[in-house]
């Protein structure tokens, strides 16, 4: 049951919340984003426990750590996707020394991320698909009628189930 004030101490500490992700996210989109995830994580730990003994500096310190991780996250992603991309630009560098084999590894490479992406679920798929033609997170939301976080979610862990196998498969 939700505890009278943790909405008003929310509020209250809005300004604070935006100022400590501001401070280390420059993209005003994903400030939103982030602020939001850490009005999550405040008001879950307010709702089943105490208040801690400096709230300020903890709504600070949750805030900080909620926007670090959202770096990690990005950083961990983009270095994912630059190695695979980079495999994949190297396997499929067009020169005039281009062998039937590296044609046929280059098929390959093509058809197992055909196969791994086949083995995502539809709503994954369709998730991918419109990422892959530019729309933002919110709009996918917007358009599956799925929620930012599940949408968020569902990038995420395919990617990762992509990248696992992939490697697994010697493919990256």
């Amino acid at each position: 049951m939700e505890s009278p004030g943790i909405k008003e101490i929310l509020e209250i500490h809005q300004k604070t919340i935006l100022d400590t992700v501001k401070r280390i996210i420059k993209n005003q989109s994903l400030v939103d984003d982030i602020v939001q995830d850490a009005n999550i994580k405040i008001y879950n730990y307010l709702n089943e426990k105490e208040s801690p003994q400096s709230l300020k500096a903890w709504i600070k310190t949750i805030s900080k750590n909620t926007a670090y991780d959202h770096l990690r996250k990005v950083k961990r992603d983009q270095t994912l996707l630059e190695k695979a991309n980079t495999s994949f630009k190297h396997s499929n560098s067009v020169n005039s020394a281009q062998t039937p084999e590296k044609e046929l590894l280059t098929q390959e490479m093509i058809t197992d991320f055909k196969a791994e992406f086949d083995t995502l679920d539809a709503e994954t798929k369709k998730i991918f698909v419109l990422r892959h033609q530019g729309y933002s997170y919110q709009e996918i939301a917007e358009k599956t009628s799925i929620s930012l976080g599940k949408v968020k979610t569902k990038i995420f862990r395919g990617r990762k189930k992509l990248m696992e196998n992939l490697s697994e498969k010697g493919v990256l």
